[in-house]
């Protein structure tokens, strides 16, 4: 067999493996950007408002996380692959990841800022 014939052969392999994992669809794709431009235009309007302090930061912070969960399970397949346990439980393993990294950065913060 020739090397290019030996190549399309692994290459149809792996576009058939490739498919075995749910994807999103277009429509999906368009709902996603639609969701995440809202929650943008909000953040942005948000720091707009003249909040100061937690009123301000909180929401924010509160607004990317959602969007990060969003992000990290619909681009990176985690909610739609269903062959691995569950996807939904990845997405949340990031979300929870990315929690825990901001409790320990507030930590931090507040342990300079207010000498603990």
């Amino acid at each position: 067999m020739s090397d290019t014939a030996t190549a399309a052969t692994e290459h149809e392999g792996h576009d058939v493996a490739h498919d075995d994992h749910a994807h999103p669809t277009e429509t999906q794709y368009w709902l996603v950007f639609l969701l995440l431009a809202v929650i943008t235009a909000f953040e942005v309007l948000w720091s707009y408002l003249g909040f100061s302090g937690p009123a301000l930061v909180v929401p924010l912070i509160v607004m990317m996380l959602v969007k990060f969960v969003i992000v990290a399970g619909v681009f990176m397949h985690l909610w739609f692959d269903m062959k691995m346990i569950n996807g939904k439980i990845f997405t949340m393993a990031f979300a929870a990841g990315i929690v825990i990294a901001l409790a320990v950065y507030t930590a931090v913060v507040a342990t300079f800022e207010f000498h603990v």
